[in-house]
């Protein structure tokens, strides 16, 4: 976001960095620039022509924004509301003229797109047109969550505390993984028997929606279920998110008055020494 970018070194361990990430790198200088030209620089021990010629053989591809769904465009205009910079559909207007997509031709109905983000409960109407985040929504825009999932982490823990299942690991793993927004990806191969197992332990009246079993069994085999098969990546990146996760249910524990901090703790522990036993 400056007039200039360095990037330092074109490799990350032994492998080049693809020309595709450098130029996304680059591609930082000049975005609040008000001139005419920026600079980038690269610095580098390979070969320069060989590296330039890999930059300049991407000249012709296409680029599209990643504001293509209301969800990507929820998760990118919270922090915005959150801080204060966002506060009005003027506000929002101004903001998104300045994007990629605005450039391409498309158009938000932004009134429209603040009733759905308060109907999640990322949002609260003032008078006059105003929006201010919610405490689920400065949560998600400090730790760059969707404010959907954020606001499902709330429902689903207030419920689990509710019907006492807190030594459950197939209910913490409902409430960790069923999320609206974020979903995980992946086959369990020839260990697909695992999503039956999940389905029989997980306690009478806790239901698995759509889209939201692969995380949510991911999330039980890193708190002691059974093996995961080939879902190694997947599960290294669950756990890379956690200390994120845990502190967004720390601040909602403060704030809800659950008095959990310690089953917190505890659902770390167990994730810390499980964990390991699926990675190997």
């Amino acid at each position: 976001m400056a007039d200039v970018v360095i990037v330092v070194g074109t490799k990350r361990g032994n492998e080049k960095v693809p020309a595709l990430e450098i130029k996304q790198m680059i591609g930082r200088a000049g975005r609040k620039h008000g001139g005419e030209a920026c600079q980038a620089y690269i610095i580098t021990d390979d070969d320069c022509e060989e590296l330039k010629s890999d930059i300049e053989q991407g000249s012709n591809l296409v680029v599209c924004s990643s504001f293509l769904t209301v969800d990507d465009l929820v998760f990118h205009l919270m922090p915005e509301i959150s801080s204060g910079r966002i506060r009005n559909t003027d506000d929002a207007e101004r903001w998104f003229s300045r994007s990629l997509a605005a450039t391409q031709g498309s158009r938000i109905d932004f009134r429209k797109l603040f009733d759905k983000m308060e109907k999640i409960g990322a949002v609260q109407k003032r008078p006059h047109g105003v929006v201010a985040p919610t405490r689920d929504g400065e949560i998600a825009a400090a730790l760059y969550f969707h404010p959907a999932d954020v606001r499902a982490w709330r429902e689903n823990f207030a419920r689990l505390f509710e019907l006492g299942l807190e030594h459950d690991t197939a209910a913490i793993a409902w409430a960790l993984g069923g999320l609206p927004v974020s979903h995980s990806q992946g086959d369990f191969g020839t260990h697909r028997f695992v999503l039956e197992e999940f389905r029989s332990a997980l306690p009478l009246g806790l239901d698995v929606l759509p889209g939201r079993m692969i995380r949510t069994v991911l999330w039980w085999g890193m708190m002691g279920g059974p093996p995961m098969g080939q879902m190694r990546n997947q599960m290294l990146e669950l756990r890379g998110d956690f200390g994120r996760v845990k502190r967004a249910l720390l601040r909602m524990d403060q704030e809800s008055g659950w008095g959990r901090s310690e089953f917190f703790d505890d659902v770390q522990v167990m994730v810390d020494r499980h964990v390991g036993c699926h990675l190997v």
